[in-house]
């Protein structure tokens, strides 16, 4: 980037996958640009030769392997099967796993492998792999969306008696927590990235409304999902091929009952908000050359000549207790502390419940600590 003009971003938040974080971390890398992904998981990504830009505020699969090798460990699972997803984050992060469980003695029977493009024919060879098997513990490294139609057919065929242990990828996805899926899969057991309640974001999200700001084209097709109708602007024509109607612009958010205004539990959108915040302060810091606790006379640099490159040191620097009292910072490969909650599926009045059970922590002492009696177990006891 020798161009005088400045450059267009200084930092990029993304990707959810691992295998497009995989993809962008290589194309921005050489151009120094700082890329912090708030959901991609795969070991791989901690490789500073490869991908020297790379941050990420989820922890890295070799955390959650250790986190789900040492549940294993903790019930005495010694015969298991697995599943994974036929992409990077499934093949890594089973890698990752078995290496763990090597060390424990424990076998692994089979390893199926899923995808949602997959035809049903290869879906239910998996199925029919778990139906031949003898084992009674499945770990499922895999997206819910590639999970979900291998989910389906196991409840189809009424296959159960099964100890499902989820990867945080579907543990607690909305779709697959249904009545329908639990007959199944009730009782499993995952880690997922603790949760947070972010203040005044419910009241920011019902504020939104496309009369405010007539320019955001995300605004106004955001109102017509969630509302139900089509905003007519000022200098538009009511004549349109929605099939919306116009909205009369008297509709309010305020009392959505949206799944979008749910804000209870908040986990991704929690590392998206640590990812946005950890790039404020690298870019205090580089244009006012003291941290955002110190006071801030005048700048030290002007915006017009921040760098990605630089972006990215101070990014590798940052070091910040947030609001919520959690320590945000990278380590050498641009990775953060490990801390999951440990989730049961549990049923209570009709509705999938994910109930948090046990807590692993890699700073921690103990790092894996589990109130067994809080568990469900699906068929009324734990699997052996």
């Amino acid at each position: 980037m020798n161009s005088s003009c400045p450059p267009a971003i200084s930092a990029l938040i993304a990707e959810s996958g691992s295998s497009q974080s995989l993809a962008i971390a290589g194309a921005l890398g050489p151009f120094h640009v700082p890329i912090v992904s708030y959901f991609s998981t795969c070991a791989c990504l901690s490789d500073r030769a490869k991908y020297p830009t790379f941050f990420r505020t989820i922890p890295s699969d070799y955390f959650q392997a250790k986190a789900l090798a040492a549940l294993v460990k903790h019930f005495g699972w010694q015969w298991i099967g697995a599943i994974q997803s036929d992409n990077d984050y499934g093949l890594n992060g089973i890698l990752a796993f078995s290496e763990e469980v090597k060390k424990l003695g424990v076998c692994i029977a089979f390893v199926g492998k899923i995808k949602r493009t997959y035809s049903m024919d290869k879906i239910l060879e998996v199925v029919e792999m778990i139906k031949q098997s003898t084992v009674k513990v499945i770990l499922a490294f895999v997206p819910e969306g590639d999970f979900y139609p291998l989910m389906k057919e196991v409840v189809k065929q009424n296959i159960t008696g099964i100890q499902w242990i989820a990867s945080e990828a579907w543990i607690t996805a909305s779709r697959p927590s249904t009545h329908e899926i639990y007959q199944a899969f009730g009782g499993a057991l995952g880690f997922v990235v603790n949760k947070m309640a972010i203040p005044k974001l419910r009241q920011f999200l019902t504020g939104i409304n496309p009369y405010d700001d007539p320019s955001d084209a995300f605004v106004k097709d955001f109102w017509e999902t969630i509302v139900g109708c089509r905003p007519v602007l000022p200098g538009e024509d009511a004549v349109t091929d929605s099939t919306n109607e116009i909205c009369t612009g008297y509709e309010t958010l305020l009392n959505s009952k949206n799944l979008f205004f749910n804000v209870t539990q908040l986990r991704v959108s929690y590392n998206v908000y640590k990812a946005v915040y950890a790039v404020a302060h690298a870019l205090h810091q580089l244009v006012f050359c003291q941290s955002v606790r110190e006071r801030s006379l005048r700048p030290c640099l002007n915006t017009s000549e921040i760098q990605p490159k630089d972006v990215t040191d101070h990014l590798q620097r940052v070091n910040v207790i947030n609001q919520f009292g959690d320590n945000v910072f990278f380590d050498k490969n641009g990775d953060p502390p490990a801390s999951y909650d440990l989730i049961n599926w549990q049923l209570k009045n009709g509705q999938v419940q994910h109930v948090t059970v046990g807590h692993f922590s890699s700073a921690a002492d103990k790092e894996l600590s589990i109130q067994e009696e809080r568990i469900v177990w699906r068929e009324g006891k734990m699997v052996k």
